[in-house]
């Protein structure tokens, strides 16, 4: 009997948006002050490189988050730039601030699912958060008026870890007093969602709505391609 539904945040409930650009901008522009003889072309080159951790894999790290101070030391590292703690710190709110000024749109149907889903489930929020911090997207998920529908949310740079360490998968069962064969997890990656889900024994089920190709070792329990579709599924599996 399924007691509870757990959500991926990014390409789930959130349309994907990439800060990229204004975030390349915000540090170039630090940097000019310190008059750093370097090219816009060569600071892109570095920063998609060191920013983004382009030559770890996740495994490699044991899944651990990446905080954004370490992103941005990383590339001043590989420049031999040294900045001020007061220029790092404005830097580092700036990049994990951004999506205030520009919030993603929510996937169509998100609302209407999250409140139809409340009536009988327990609601949890599981997200991988990047650069922008949980306290950020609560505050977006806020303005949707739909952060009042999750009985927990659990961000990476809160655990310190990613999607699919179990932790990630743990913590937010733990809080809603939920077995994992009683919670199904929603997620539009199955290397992170549907895997770590899965390996924690819970139901998966996958959001497909931009057609991705299926895997052959890795196979949710229920393929979707809107939000929608998660209720006939979780009323079905309410039943047994």
């Amino acid at each position: 009997m399924i007691q509870a539904i757990t959500f991926d945040l990014w390409n789930t409930l959130f349309n994907n948006k990439d800060y990229r650009e204004q975030r390349i901008s915000d540090f170039f522009q630090i940097l000019q002050e310190y008059r750093a003889s370097l090219s816009h072309e060569s600071f892109i080159k570095v920063f998609d490189e060191k920013f983004h951790f382009s030559e770890v894999t996740f495994e490699e790290i044991n899944y651990r988050h990446i905080y954004t101070e370490d992103r941005i030391l990383r590339v001043l590292k590989k420049l031999n730039i040294e900045i001020s703690q007061s220029d790092l710190e404005k830097l580092k709110d700036k990049f994990e601030s951004v999506m205030l000024q520009d919030p993603p749109t929510l996937k169509k149907g998100v609302k209407s699912t999250l409140n139809a889903l409340t009536l009988d489930f327990k609601i949890g929020l599981i997200s991988n958060t990047g650069v922008t911090p949980g306290t950020i997207i609560s505050k977006v998920l806020e303005r949707y008026n739909i952060l009042h529908f999750f009985d927990t949310t659990i961000y990476s740079d809160e655990t310190g870890y990613f999607k699919p360490h179990p932790k990630m998968f743990k913590l937010p069962l733990k809080k809603m007093n939920c077995k994992p064969k009683h919670t199904i997890h929603v997620g539009d990656k199955l290397e992170t969602d549907v895997t770590g889900a899965k390996d924690f024994n819970m139901v998966t089920i996958w959001f497909n709505d931009s057609d991705k190709p299926k895997s052959n070792e890795i196979i949710p329990d229920y393929e979707i391609k809107q939000i929608s579709e998660i209720l006939p599924i979780a009323n079905k599996l309410k039943a047994r």
